[in-house]
């Protein structure tokens, strides 16, 4: 059922992320929208999808489930050699046209400071062609979750992160923790550290973060 996998996401525009981008992370996000539907179930800083939900991904599992530091055999994303790290920003404001309805003719609308203050957000984004990961999973399923993948990333919406294609090829190593020379791949727990990071998705989520040992 599990095979060795190199998965590869062919970019047309630019991603706001930072340089791990876990994989599990946004395999997990599509298994929920096809397993709950599209409903609301986070809010800010808490999630409704308790442990023992049965929402498991159909890649293979490593750590100590008894302690809770069990992850998946999936890698964190390695970037081709054309990527480049660069800076931009948006621009938040109040959409006068839209809520003018809502607003008194006679009410003097601050855009400079207060609730409808503009802001210039500052985003990180990387531009490469393509990112890929490692894991050991199934295959068939991991295909069918990624079939309606069409971005990752932050930002989506103003059309970051958009991919070009998809491609999944059986390979010839396990590189889902360690890589070529021994390379660290992902976040592995290492009681010892004095970083914490998610070991699996939701990586925000606190019960999931651990001390670990990063790339």
């Amino acid at each position: 059922m599990y095979k060795q996998l190199r998965i590869r996401a062919y970019l047309r525009s630019g991603v706001i992320s930072d340089q791990y981008l876990p994989l599990d992370g946004i395999l997990y996000y599509q298994l929920v929208r096809e397993k709950m539907g599209e409903q609301i179930l986070t809010r800010p800083g808490e999630s409704n999808i308790r442990e023992g939900t049965g929402l498991y991904l159909p890649l293979k599992l490593a750590g100590d489930r008894d302690d809770g530091t069990w992850f998946y055999n999936c890698s964190f994303a390695q970037w081709s050699d054309d990527m480049i790290e660069d800076d931009s920003f948006k621009v938040k404001k109040l959409d006068f046209v839209e809520y003018k309805n809502y607003l008194n003719e006679n009410r003097v609308v601050y855009s400079s400071r207060g609730k409808f203050k503009a802001y210039h957000i500052k985003v990180y984004y990387r531009i490469s062609s393509y990112v890929e990961w490692y894991c050991i999973g199934n295959v068939v399923e991991i295909a069918k979750l990624l079939k309606f993948c069409t971005h990752i990333g932050k930002n989506s919406g103003d059309g970051w992160g958009e991919i070009r294609k998809w491609e999944i090829v059986d390979w010839q190593e396990d590189w889902s923790i360690r890589g070529p020379g021994n390379k660290l791949m992902r976040a592995v727990p290492w009681r010892k550290s004095n970083c914490s990071y998610g070991l699996r998705p939701s990586y925000w989520n606190e019960r999931h973060i651990f001390p670990c040992k990063m790339p």
